[in-house]
């Protein structure tokens, strides 16, 4: 039973492989690469190990992972978004209070991060302290013309979406290319002088699911499309240290409110933190990076069933996605999203619990029900 068991996820690993087209850049031209994800699940009648979790109110340390408090002020339901873009950090702190966490990242910024089940919201504030991203994933977030989960076709007759977007600068121009299921999925368009917003759409219901504002060179910095260029690029920063646990710890946390927000919005409960399978997931995305490869299936340490019986991690059922190249964990959530079989897994009720690893650009969910 146990080997008929192993052949089968085999087989479904095999039909599950997908892939997400994202651009890299080399000295010259764009080229493409690919940003890749799988899917498995697994699922056991036997109780193995022993269990160890905690709820989504607590980390590994005891540190809070979400918070239902938001400061909210009148100036926030009348200011739109990406009005935000180009304002100060003591802007922020005036309407919204300190934030509930600081994350760090590559791009030149750290996201301030505003959460609540009802109104999430989050800024990049540069080093000089000044505000180049907001996002949002939240219907109560004032947008302007438009709101989370209206239509493609509502945001798509406000915003025009095109297969090229420029940016011109003296001396040097970028254009960014869009394939076509990049349009329907993450269109591009710019909203206001110096800033652009990436729409985030759920293919499968046409609804609006998030959207992320950037000034002109977080853009560039990021890079989340085919780019032909003149001129000189911005690079991303390389974290060390402390900033690189910042970068992975965050990104874990911000994964897993993501995804209870996906899965709000199709009335099903929010999963629950649990230590033991996110450990599972850092050290697979850790040797992925490490190792260079992709896949669910592990030379060292072998599936998803072994990785976890390792971590001392008892469960019924469980269930895996994983990704790498995206940009961050918001790409990465919509990424998976907009694929049907590791949408099965954000939207599967019958799994209660998340853990979430993030090693520089590879990210690992390991759902489980105890």
């Amino acid at each position: 039973m146990k080997s008929l068991f192993v052949f089968t996820i085999g087989l479904l690993l095999i039909i599950g492989i997908a892939f997400i087209g994202v651009n890299l850049l080399d000295d010259i031209t764009s080229q493409n690469s690919m940003d890749s994800e799988e899917v498995e699940m697994v699922q056991i009648d036997k109780i193995l190990g022993n269990d160890e979790e905690t709820t989504d109110e607590e980390n590994e340390s005891g540190n809070r992972l979400s918070s239902e408090g938001d400061v909210e002020s009148e100036n926030d339901e009348r200011q739109p978004l990406y009005d935000w873009i180009g304002l100060k950090r003591d802007d922020l702190i005036d309407v919204f209070g300190e934030p509930d966490r600081r994350d760090a990242t590559p791009y030149g910024y750290e996201w301030y991060v505003y959460y609540s089940k009802e109104n999430h919201k989050q800024f990049g504030v540069d080093k000089d302290n000044q505000v180049v991203s907001a996002y949002t994933n939240s219907e109560n977030v004032f947008l302007g013309e438009f709101e989370v989960r209206d239509h493609y076709d509502i945001v798509s007759s406000i915003y025009e979406f095109n297969q090229e977007n420029t940016i011109s600068k003296t001396l040097a121009s970028y254009t960014f290319e869009l394939k076509e299921e990049e349009l329907v999925e993450r269109p591009l368009a710019q909203t206001d002088e110096g800033v652009w917003a990436q729409f985030y759409f759920d293919k499968f219901t046409g609804e609006l699911s998030s959207v992320r504002y950037l000034d002109e060179n977080t853009l560039l910095v990021q890079r989340p499309y085919s780019l032909s260029y003149n001129g000189d690029l911005p690079e991303k920063e390389s974290l060390e240290g402390e900033k690189i646990e910042s970068w992975q710890y965050g990104q874990a946390k911000q994964i897993l409110e993501l995804t209870n927000g996906i899965r709000r919005k199709h009335d099903l409960s929010s999963l629950a933190w649990h230590d033991g399978a996110a450990q599972t997931a850092f050290l697979h995305s850790e040797e992925m990076y490490e190792l260079n490869y992709f896949s669910h299936t592990s030379e060292n340490e072998g599936e998803l069933s072994d990785r976890l019986i390792k971590q001392d991690v008892s469960y019924r059922m469980a269930a895996e996605n994983i990704a790498a190249k995206y940009v961050d964990g918001i790409a990465a959530v919509e990424g998976w999203l907009n694929s049907e079989g590791h949408r099965v897994n954000l939207l599967n009720d019958d799994l209660t619990h998340l853990g979430v690893g993030v090693y520089e650009d590879y990210y690992t969910q390991n759902f489980i029900s105890p």
